[in-house]
Protein backbone atom coordinates (compact mmCIF):
# COMPACT_ATOMS: atom_id res chain seq x y z
CA UNK A 1 0.00 0.00 0.00
CA UNK A 2 1.01 3.96 -1.12
CA UNK A 3 2.69 5.64 2.37
CA UNK A 4 0.41 8.12 3.49
CA UNK A 5 0.76 11.48 2.40
CA UNK A 6 2.28 9.96 -1.28
CA UNK A 7 0.24 10.81 -4.65
CA UNK A 8 0.55 9.86 -7.95
CA UNK A 9 0.60 11.35 -10.99
CA UNK A 10 0.93 11.03 -14.66
CA UNK A 11 4.36 12.92 -16.19
CA UNK A 12 4.25 14.60 -19.31
CA UNK A 13 7.31 15.79 -21.28
CA UNK A 14 6.98 18.49 -23.13
CA UNK A 15 8.62 21.11 -25.82
CA UNK A 16 9.17 24.56 -23.79
CA UNK A 17 11.90 27.16 -23.35
CA UNK A 18 12.86 25.36 -20.11
CA UNK A 19 15.39 22.89 -20.64
CA UNK A 20 13.75 18.88 -19.92
CA UNK A 21 10.45 20.45 -18.94
CA UNK A 22 7.89 18.15 -17.35
CA UNK A 23 4.11 18.37 -16.18
CA UNK A 24 2.21 16.44 -13.47
CA UNK A 25 -1.56 15.69 -14.24
CA UNK A 26 -2.82 14.96 -10.82
CA UNK A 27 -6.86 13.52 -10.25
CA UNK A 28 -9.25 12.65 -12.94
CA UNK A 29 -7.37 10.11 -16.05
CA UNK A 30 -8.61 11.29 -19.55
CA UNK A 31 -9.86 14.77 -18.43
CA UNK A 32 -11.18 16.57 -21.62
CA UNK A 33 -9.92 19.98 -19.52
CA UNK A 34 -7.28 21.28 -17.72
CA UNK A 35 -6.51 23.51 -14.56
CA UNK A 36 -3.26 24.26 -14.43
CA UNK A 37 -1.20 25.68 -11.01
CA UNK A 38 1.65 28.24 -11.16
CA UNK A 39 2.56 28.95 -8.12
CA UNK A 40 4.73 31.68 -6.28
CA UNK A 41 8.12 32.74 -5.52
CA UNK A 42 10.18 30.00 -4.53
CA UNK A 43 7.53 27.76 -5.54
CA UNK A 44 7.68 24.21 -7.99
CA UNK A 45 5.49 21.18 -8.56
CA UNK A 46 3.84 20.29 -5.21
CA UNK A 47 5.14 22.57 -2.83
CA UNK A 48 1.95 24.05 -2.55
CA UNK A 49 -0.90 21.55 -0.87
CA UNK A 50 -4.50 22.68 -1.93
CA UNK A 51 -3.55 21.46 -5.66
CA UNK A 52 -3.79 18.42 -4.87
CA UNK A 53 -7.14 18.89 -3.29
CA UNK A 54 -8.61 20.96 -6.16
CA UNK A 55 -7.83 17.51 -8.14
CA UNK A 56 -9.15 15.04 -5.69
CA UNK A 57 -12.76 17.13 -5.86
CA UNK A 58 -12.82 17.41 -9.45
CA UNK A 59 -12.41 13.51 -9.25
CA UNK A 60 -16.27 13.45 -7.97
CA UNK A 61 -17.40 16.02 -10.82
CA UNK A 62 -16.52 13.70 -13.71
CA UNK A 63 -18.93 15.89 -15.80
CA UNK A 64 -16.69 19.02 -15.63
CA UNK A 65 -13.97 16.51 -16.42
CA UNK A 66 -10.95 18.42 -15.37
CA UNK A 67 -7.72 17.40 -13.97
CA UNK A 68 -4.73 19.21 -12.54
CA UNK A 69 -1.34 20.47 -14.02
CA UNK A 70 1.47 21.48 -12.37
CA UNK A 71 5.02 22.03 -13.99
CA UNK A 72 8.22 23.40 -13.51
CA UNK A 73 9.23 26.93 -14.91
CA UNK A 74 12.80 28.64 -15.48
CA UNK A 75 11.87 30.58 -12.37
CA UNK A 76 10.60 27.86 -10.12
CA UNK A 77 12.38 26.93 -7.07
CA UNK A 78 15.11 29.57 -6.53
CA UNK A 79 15.01 30.60 -10.42
CA UNK A 80 12.94 33.29 -9.91
CA UNK A 81 16.12 35.70 -9.10
CA UNK A 82 17.07 36.04 -12.57
CA UNK A 83 14.00 35.19 -14.41
CA UNK A 84 11.26 37.32 -15.69
CA UNK A 85 7.12 37.37 -15.67
CA UNK A 86 8.06 37.03 -19.71
CA UNK A 87 10.06 34.05 -19.19
CA UNK A 88 6.92 32.52 -17.23
CA UNK A 89 4.61 33.52 -20.12
CA UNK A 90 7.12 31.75 -23.07
CA UNK A 91 6.67 28.52 -20.09
CA UNK A 92 2.92 28.40 -19.42
CA UNK A 93 2.16 29.26 -23.35
CA UNK A 94 4.51 25.99 -23.91
CA UNK A 95 2.83 23.92 -21.58
CA UNK A 96 -0.52 25.10 -23.18
CA UNK A 97 0.10 24.48 -26.60
CA UNK A 98 1.31 21.09 -25.65
CA UNK A 99 -2.33 20.43 -23.96
CA UNK A 100 -3.84 21.64 -27.12
CA UNK A 101 -1.84 19.07 -29.05
CA UNK A 102 -3.67 16.07 -26.67
CA UNK A 103 -6.99 17.21 -27.04
CA UNK A 104 -7.22 19.02 -23.96
CA UNK A 105 -10.79 21.71 -24.54
CA UNK A 106 -10.49 23.76 -21.96
CA UNK A 107 -7.77 25.19 -20.11
CA UNK A 108 -7.81 27.43 -17.04
CA UNK A 109 -4.75 29.20 -15.11
CA UNK A 110 -4.63 29.31 -11.85
CA UNK A 111 -1.80 31.50 -10.36
CA UNK A 112 -1.27 31.65 -6.65
CA UNK A 113 0.92 34.35 -5.22
CA UNK A 114 3.51 35.64 -8.22
CA UNK A 115 1.63 33.13 -10.49
CA UNK A 116 -1.17 35.89 -10.36
CA UNK A 117 1.08 38.32 -11.78
CA UNK A 118 2.17 35.62 -14.64
CA UNK A 119 -1.73 35.25 -15.45
CA UNK A 120 -1.97 39.51 -15.44
CA UNK A 121 1.22 39.36 -17.50
CA UNK A 122 -0.24 36.23 -19.80
CA UNK A 123 -3.30 39.15 -20.82
CA UNK A 124 -0.62 41.11 -22.52
CA UNK A 125 -1.18 42.00 -25.93
CA UNK A 126 2.55 42.20 -26.47
CA UNK A 127 2.65 38.04 -26.16
CA UNK A 128 1.30 36.27 -28.73
CA UNK A 129 0.37 33.57 -25.86
CA UNK A 130 -1.42 30.68 -26.84
CA UNK A 131 -5.25 31.38 -25.19
CA UNK A 132 -6.77 29.94 -22.68
CA UNK A 133 -10.79 29.91 -20.85
CA UNK A 134 -10.05 31.59 -17.93
CA UNK A 135 -8.05 32.71 -14.96
CA UNK A 136 -8.13 32.49 -10.99
CA UNK A 137 -6.10 34.87 -8.93
CA UNK A 138 -5.06 32.82 -5.44
CA UNK A 139 -3.54 35.02 -3.04
CA UNK A 140 -3.09 38.42 -5.54
CA UNK A 141 -0.50 40.26 -3.41
CA UNK A 142 2.06 43.23 -3.96
CA UNK A 143 5.62 41.95 -3.63
CA UNK A 144 6.16 45.93 -2.35
CA UNK A 145 4.02 45.80 0.64
CA UNK A 146 5.39 42.00 1.68
CA UNK A 147 8.74 43.58 1.40
CA UNK A 148 7.77 46.58 3.62
CA UNK A 149 6.70 43.96 6.24
CA UNK A 150 9.85 42.61 6.59
CA UNK A 151 12.29 45.69 5.33
CA UNK A 152 11.92 49.66 6.21
CA UNK A 153 10.52 51.51 3.14
CA UNK A 154 13.29 53.94 3.84
CA UNK A 155 15.76 50.92 3.35
CA UNK A 156 14.11 48.84 0.47
CA UNK A 157 14.01 52.46 -1.73
CA UNK A 158 17.85 52.80 -0.96
CA UNK A 159 18.61 48.96 -2.23
CA UNK A 160 16.05 49.80 -5.47
CA UNK A 161 17.90 52.54 -6.01
CA UNK A 162 21.33 50.93 -6.48
CA UNK A 163 19.37 47.92 -8.80
CA UNK A 164 18.33 51.20 -10.28
CA UNK A 165 21.78 52.43 -11.65
CA UNK A 166 23.07 48.89 -12.16
CA UNK A 167 20.39 48.63 -14.56
CA UNK A 168 20.90 51.42 -15.91
CA UNK A 169 24.47 51.43 -16.42
CA UNK A 170 23.59 47.52 -18.32
CA UNK A 171 24.70 45.39 -15.47
CA UNK A 172 21.16 44.48 -14.42
CA UNK A 173 22.03 41.04 -14.44
CA UNK A 174 24.20 41.53 -11.28
CA UNK A 175 23.46 39.83 -8.31
CA UNK A 176 22.31 42.61 -5.63
CA UNK A 177 24.19 42.58 -2.41
CA UNK A 178 22.25 40.99 0.74
CA UNK A 179 22.50 44.29 2.45
CA UNK A 180 20.27 45.50 0.20
CA UNK A 181 17.76 42.75 0.49
CA UNK A 182 15.40 41.60 3.05
CA UNK A 183 16.44 38.56 5.30
CA UNK A 184 14.03 36.58 3.59
CA UNK A 185 15.66 36.82 0.08
CA UNK A 186 19.35 36.22 1.36
CA UNK A 187 19.34 33.02 0.24
CA UNK A 188 18.59 33.33 -3.14
CA UNK A 189 20.79 35.15 -5.97
CA UNK A 190 18.72 37.76 -6.92
CA UNK A 191 19.45 40.46 -9.73
CA UNK A 192 19.24 44.04 -9.89
CA UNK A 193 16.74 43.99 -12.57
CA UNK A 194 14.76 41.22 -10.83
CA UNK A 195 14.66 43.03 -7.45
CA UNK A 196 13.67 46.40 -9.52
CA UNK A 197 10.96 44.33 -10.96
CA UNK A 198 9.46 42.86 -7.73
CA UNK A 199 10.19 45.79 -5.49
CA UNK A 200 9.77 49.16 -7.08
CA UNK A 201 6.18 51.00 -7.60
CA UNK A 202 7.08 51.12 -11.33
CA UNK A 203 8.23 47.75 -11.54
CA UNK A 204 7.02 45.35 -14.05
CA UNK A 205 5.46 42.93 -11.09
CA UNK A 206 3.52 45.48 -9.46
CA UNK A 207 -0.13 44.56 -10.82
CA UNK A 208 -1.53 44.29 -7.17
CA UNK A 209 -0.12 47.34 -5.22
CA UNK A 210 -3.08 48.77 -3.51
CA UNK A 211 -2.27 52.14 -4.11
CA UNK A 212 -2.06 52.28 -7.82
CA UNK A 213 -4.06 54.74 -9.31
CA UNK A 214 -6.96 53.39 -11.65
CA UNK A 215 -5.23 55.25 -15.05
CA UNK A 216 -2.55 52.51 -14.13
CA UNK A 217 -4.18 49.53 -12.40
CA UNK A 218 -7.44 49.96 -15.14
CA UNK A 219 -5.82 48.98 -18.38
CA UNK A 220 -4.40 45.83 -17.12
CA UNK A 221 -7.47 44.90 -16.09
CA UNK A 222 -9.47 46.02 -18.65
CA UNK A 223 -7.30 43.60 -21.09
CA UNK A 224 -8.51 40.62 -19.40
CA UNK A 225 -10.89 38.95 -22.40
CA UNK A 226 -11.65 35.45 -20.51
CA UNK A 227 -13.67 34.33 -17.04
CA UNK A 228 -11.56 35.92 -14.11
CA UNK A 229 -11.82 34.94 -10.64
CA UNK A 230 -10.16 36.55 -7.83
CA UNK A 231 -9.73 35.30 -4.25
CA UNK A 232 -7.38 36.98 -1.94
CA UNK A 233 -6.39 35.25 1.62
CA UNK A 234 -8.51 36.19 4.48
CA UNK A 235 -5.52 36.45 7.42
CA UNK A 236 -2.55 36.64 4.04
CA UNK A 237 0.71 37.14 6.39
CA UNK A 238 2.15 39.12 2.89
CA UNK A 239 -0.85 41.41 3.20
CA UNK A 240 -0.22 44.86 5.37
CA UNK A 241 -3.21 44.80 8.18
CA UNK A 242 -4.10 48.49 6.94
CA UNK A 243 -5.47 46.31 3.32
CA UNK A 244 -9.17 46.33 3.32
CA UNK A 245 -9.34 42.87 0.85
CA UNK A 246 -12.72 42.76 -0.03
CA UNK A 247 -12.91 46.63 -0.97
CA UNK A 248 -9.57 45.41 -2.36
CA UNK A 249 -10.97 42.70 -4.73
CA UNK A 250 -14.59 44.26 -5.22
CA UNK A 251 -12.25 47.29 -6.73
CA UNK A 252 -10.36 45.06 -8.75
CA UNK A 253 -13.66 43.88 -10.45
CA UNK A 254 -14.82 46.82 -11.19
CA UNK A 255 -11.99 47.88 -12.82
CA UNK A 256 -12.62 44.56 -15.77
CA UNK A 257 -14.87 44.57 -18.60
CA UNK A 258 -18.60 43.89 -18.03
CA UNK A 259 -19.40 39.82 -16.99
CA UNK A 260 -15.86 39.19 -16.94
CA UNK A 261 -14.78 39.30 -12.94
CA UNK A 262 -16.55 36.50 -11.57
CA UNK A 263 -18.80 37.17 -8.80
CA UNK A 264 -17.46 34.21 -6.38
CA UNK A 265 -14.86 36.48 -6.21
CA UNK A 266 -13.83 37.92 -2.52
CA UNK A 267 -11.82 36.72 0.40
CA UNK A 268 -11.23 33.13 1.96
CA UNK A 269 -12.19 33.46 5.28
CA UNK A 270 -9.12 32.92 7.54
CA UNK A 271 -7.12 31.25 4.81
CA UNK A 272 -3.22 32.42 5.35
CA UNK A 273 -1.30 32.97 1.82
CA UNK A 274 -0.92 29.00 0.96
CA UNK A 275 -4.47 28.44 2.20
CA UNK A 276 -3.28 25.36 4.22
CA UNK A 277 -6.16 25.59 7.22
CA UNK A 278 -8.78 22.82 6.16
CA UNK A 279 -11.69 25.02 6.29
CA UNK A 280 -10.18 27.39 4.22
CA UNK A 281 -8.68 25.15 1.91
CA UNK A 282 -12.56 23.57 1.65
CA UNK A 283 -13.70 27.03 0.56
CA UNK A 284 -11.55 27.42 -1.79
CA UNK A 285 -11.21 24.13 -3.37
CA UNK A 286 -15.64 24.54 -3.88
CA UNK A 287 -15.23 28.37 -5.08
CA UNK A 288 -13.18 27.06 -7.86
CA UNK A 289 -14.86 23.98 -8.53
CA UNK A 290 -18.20 26.56 -8.91
CA UNK A 291 -15.78 28.91 -10.41
CA UNK A 292 -15.30 25.59 -13.89
CA UNK A 293 -18.92 25.25 -14.22
CA UNK A 294 -19.68 28.43 -14.98
CA UNK A 295 -17.25 28.49 -17.67
CA UNK A 296 -18.93 27.79 -21.21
Amino acid sequence: MPRAGTFTVTVHPFESPTPHACAYEAGLTNARNALVFIGGLGDGPHTVPYPRAIAKRLEAEPELSYSVFEFRLTSSFSGFGFARLADDVADISALVKYLRSIGKQQVVLLGHSTGCQDCMEYTSPSYDAEPVEGYILQAPVSDRDAVSMEMDVAKLDEGLKVAKELIASGRGHERMLPTHLPPSFHATPISASRWYALGAKDGEDNYFDPSLPDDVAGPYWKRVDKPILILHSGNDEHVPSSVDKDALVQHWRSLCRPGVASELSGTIPGANHRVEEPEAEAVLVNTVVKFLQSIK
